[in-house]
């Protein structure tokens, strides 16, 4: 469950590509996150396997904002950050 809770997480930071992924999105979480996935994992390709792995490791940092974004959008559980 935590690792399909970090996947979901994971795959929103796709949003800031010109993937066709990029629609599965709100504009509330590509507004919400974008900056959190450059901040966080700059040297790492958009949407890449690396930026995945990346902000998995460093999804703790996300800002209030991405969490709200992500929980609001329904890509995460609500409540999900509390654990």
């Amino acid at each position: 469950m935590l690792r399909t809770a970090t996947l979901l997480i994971l795959s929103a930071f796709a949003i800031t590509t010109a993937l066709p992924a990029e629609a599965a999105y709100s504009r509330k979480v590509r507004v919400a996150c974008s900056a959190d996935a450059k901040r966080l994992c700059a040297t790492a390709k958009l949407g890449s396997p690396e930026m995945e792995y990346c902000m998995e490791a460093k999804g703790k940092y996300l800002t209030r904002e991405c969490k709200r974004a992500l929980e609001d959008d329904g890509v995460i559980p609500r409540g999900y950050f509390s654990r």
